[in-house]
């Protein structure tokens, strides 16, 4: 038993990689008709009243700890949102995927500064292989400079990396679906609240006073039919199906384990991008090594778990021995 939800945990956390490595592609087309808070602003609300739909009780019925876990991961999260999406402001798409990607080697530190979380030997050397595709695949060509979107873009990598360690301690005392939905309406809440509070600060000073990239957003919406599919993909997959699997899978697998799956992100980002976009983005034999070394870091970290789910199930199959034997004298 122990043995086959070791691998539905894997295959649960694969699959929300794919669907993130999914929305850069999606999200991409999005925000060439929305800006980005807006785009969050409708996002998270919507996805926070479908989890409330299908799990009322869950929700309202939630108590304080539960609340309080909730909140502590929807406040990261929701910050990292915003954070990621007003560094794109000031930064090129490429240098973000690429600063981004540092959370994978974060997670460990962070886990092990939290909890006192040692990571194996082969969970360091697959964060390690990961990290080095990972910049390998993500660093931009010709890119110069470290500016104000790199800084804030830098900031949330810690962000997610504490979201990332604290998950895996929280998924193991709530419920999923609580969990998952609480995290939910939290982000909602402050991504909504820096929307109206934006508006509003337009409103009384006049929009001359905001930034160029932050002006935008408050333009009237470009309605189309792809941008109602998307939102609906990214509102329903990409956030209620993503963070139920998320949390479902981080409750049976360690944040460090969970950190080197994760970073096959960006080749399946680079997959969808080609795919749906038929954007050029391969950048020849450096990410193919890149993309090696990430899977290298993959199967380099399975080794560990391999021997943990062998161990496990002997000792499964020795007690089931032992309780026959038992019954059988």
């Amino acid at each position: 038993m122990k043995l086959k939800a070791n691998l539905g945990a894997d295959a649960a956390i694969l699959l929300t990689t794919l669907v993130w490595g999914s929305t850069f592609a999606v999200a991409r087309d999005i925000l060439d008709r929305w800006p980005p808070l807006s785009y969050l602003a409708l996002r998270l609300p919507l996805a926070a009243l479908l989890f409330a739909a299908l799990f009322p009780r869950q929700v309202f019925g939630a108590r304080r700890e539960a609340w309080r876990a909730g909140a502590t991961l929807g406040l990261l999260i929701g910050f990292a949102f915003v954070a990621q999406t007003t560094g794109l402001l000031f930064t090129t798409p490429a240098k973000s995927a690429f600063i981004s990607g540092l959370t994978t080697p974060l997670i460990p530190v962070v886990a092990y500064l939290l909890f006192r979380a040692r990571p194996s030997r082969e969970n360091l050397a697959g964060i390690i292989l990961a990290s080095l595709g990972g910049a390998l695949i993500l660093a931009p060509v010709g890119a110069r400079g470290f500016n104000t979107g790199d800084l804030i873009t830098l900031g949330t990598t810690a962000l997610f990396a504490t979201h990332v360690s604290l998950m895996s301690v929280y998924a193991r005392r709530f419920d999923v679906r609580q969990l998952s939905a609480l995290q939910i309406v939290v982000a909602a809440a402050l991504t909504l609240a820096a929307w109206v509070v934006l508006r509003s600060y337009a409103a009384l000073a006049g929009v001359g006073s905001l930034p160029a990239g932050l002006a935008r957003e408050t333009a009237p919406l470009a309605w189309s039919a792809p941008a109602v599919w998307q939102l609906a993909y990214l509102t329903t997959v990409a956030t209620v199906g993503v963070f139920l699997l998320w949390t479902w899978g981080q409750a049976r697998m360690s944040a460090t384990h969970a950190a080197v799956i994760f970073s096959l992100e960006p080749i399946f980002a680079t997959i969808f991008a080609v795919a749906l976009r038929g954007s050029a983005e391969w950048t020849g034999g450096r990410a193919t090594l890149g993309a090696l070394l990430v899977v290298a870091g993959v199967v380099v970290s399975e080794l560990r778990w391999g021997v943990e789910r062998r161990e496990a199930e002997g000792s499964e199959q020795r007690a089931a021995g032992e309780e026959r034997g038992a019954v059988e004298s």
